[in-house]
């Protein structure tokens, strides 16, 4: 444990975001109490196909989490977050190698945050996630998407306005993508106006196939 670290526990001290029990952000009797995703899809998707979304924002105890997450900049929540994500993903690759469909060479890729609002939070909670699968199942990440259009808060904006906003905010500046399968990671998912937009930049770099991969529907 660093000296940072060890002073921080000393100063707020772990404490489950469920039920207050201390050494822990959650336990694991809490951690099996997330509301799991109940299947709506997100009201502006494109497209629905290789979609992966492991809870409800609405659930009070995973809303809190990735809040304190994003806006209590509690970074060590990327762990038990990044996890829920696996158990659902797990099950994705499940249901590939029934169908006689292994998942291999993933490039793991998270959404961008732009230049200034990364420097306002001072990490991207995407990335975090996106860091935590990689070493879990042992594919690369690749931070070649960037966020190139200062957009709006998306929860503020109407349907269109959200449509409107995301346009043309990210360029791929890596290699060609050509047959590559992208694993993109992102905390929420709510109306599938950002994902559109990444999905379209990265299948535009050549990629073959996106799967998409949030903690939440919103």
């Amino acid at each position: 444990m660093s000296l940072k670290n060890f002073l921080l526990d000393c100063l707020f001290p772990k404490k489950c975001y469920g039920c207050g029990q201390n050494g822990t952000w959650l336990c694991r009797k809490c951690f099996d109490c997330l509301e799991t995703y109940q299947g709506q899809l997100p009201r502006s998707l494109e497209n629905p196909t290789d979609l992966i979304i492991a809870g409800e924002y609405r659930d009070n105890l995973l809303n809190t989490l990735i809040t304190a997450f994003k806006f209590g900049f509690n970074q060590e929540l990327a762990l038990p977050l990044a996890v829920f994500l696996i158990k659902t993903i797990d099950k994705k690759i499940l249901v590939e190698k029934l169908s006689g469909n292994n998942l291999t060479d993933i490039l793991v890729v998270p959404l961008p945050l732009h230049k200034t609002r990364l420097k306002w939070r001072g990490f991207n909670q995407s990335e975090l996630l996106a860091r935590e699968i990689s070493r879990y199942y042992n594919w690369p990440v690749n931070l070649n998407l960037v966020k190139i259009k200062k957009t709006l808060v998306q929860s503020e904006l109407d349907e269109t306005a959200r449509l409107a906003n995301q346009s043309g905010a990210f360029k791929w500046i890596g290699s060609d993508l050509k047959n590559q399968t992208i694993l993109l990671i992102d905390d929420i998912i709510t109306s599938g106006a950002t994902i559109n937009e990444a999905e379209m930049t990265l299948l535009a770099a050549g990629a073959q196939r996106i799967i998409k991969a949030a903690v939440a529907k919103g």
